[in-house]
């Protein structure tokens, strides 16, 4: 599984979450996706779709890091609850920095029609998901996919040269598994940008936990970072549950809400990564979702 991304592992997690349910629009689209990623995603769903195949997946997941699927699709649950009720709020505007092969701006376009959804992500992903919606016949008006490369691009400049985005809108931005990608450099601009440049903004966004000074999954073992480093796709920042609120505060944010890991009823399955809703600050906004 060496040429296998984190985002054909997320749309897998998403396709087997869905099975026994064909009308799931999301994980049509996650499997429409991954149909498109090349040589390796026809094993990836054959694994998906077999039982040996899911057992075999079940066996690799407990070996490297026990919970990884029920972690996403307990983190897309919260975004989705978050994202929903932010719509229902006012928010004109949904970005998604790093969609990768996520149904919920789609989603929530159709469930909107007055919501513009701009997706920002690889030109390579962006070209497998408009070509899996185009398969699916799925034509919300106002989802815009935009290529950008997050890692040495300011996103905000690929916005501003469309002509359907307005920085003035009331915007809800989601950065599902974006952040610990990025140095905290790196972060630290892309979240001061969208505070400084956009009217209204609220962020959705995860960040992972440090252990050791290093960020990681609670659980995850050894070999995880190695295969990471090898995808091209080490996790570079994190930070401690303390320093979090502080951290943010230097981006202009405020940090509204934490989705806790360990809710009576429905804990992280596998905990180690920060999910939280921040507002710039000065900015008045509902309660946060419980």
């Amino acid at each position: 599984m060496s040429s296998v991304s984190t985002s054909m592992l997320v749309a897998a997690a998403t396709v087997q979450r869905a099975r026994g349910d064909p009308g799931a629009e999301d994980a049509a689209i996650a499997r429409a996706c991954l149909r498109l990623c090349g040589d390796r995603s026809p094993g990836l769903l054959s694994l998906v779709d077999s039982a040996p195949g899911r057992i075999l997946l079940a066996l690799l997941e407990r070996l490297l890091l026990p919970g990884l699927r029920a972690h996403y699709a307990w983190r897309k649950r919260r975004i989705a609850q978050w994202a929903g009720q932010a719509c229902t709020d006012g928010s004109a505007q949904l970005l998604l920095i790093g969609a990768g092969y996520d149904g919920l701006g789609c989603a929530l376009a159709r469930r909107h029609p007055d919501l513009h959804v701009f997706e920002l992500d690889r030109e390579v992903s962006v070209a497998i998901k408009r070509r899996a919606l185009e398969q699916l016949g799925l034509h919300p008006p106002r989802l815009h996919l935009l290529a950008t490369d997050l890692m040495h691009a300011d996103p905000l400049a690929t916005l501003r040269d469309c002509n359907e985005f307005d920085a003035a809108r009331p915007t809800l931005c989601v950065a599902e598994g974006v952040l610990m990608y990025l140095s905290w450099p790196q972060a630290r601009a892309l979240l001061s940008r969208l505070a400084r440049e956009l009217a209204s903004p609220a962020i959705v966004a995860t960040a992972m936990e440090t252990r050791d000074g290093l960020p990681g999954f609670r659980r995850e073992h050894a070999w995880v970072r190695p295969w990471l480093r090898r995808r091209g796709e080490p996790f570079l920042w994190g930070c401690d549950r303390t320093e979090l609120p502080a951290l943010l505060g230097a981006c202009g944010l405020r940090l509204q809400a934490l989705a806790d890991p360990a809710e009576p009823g429905d804990p992280d399955p596998s905990p180690g990564e920060w999910l939280f809703l921040a507002q710039r600050i000065g900015a008045s906004g509902a309660a946060p979702p419980h």
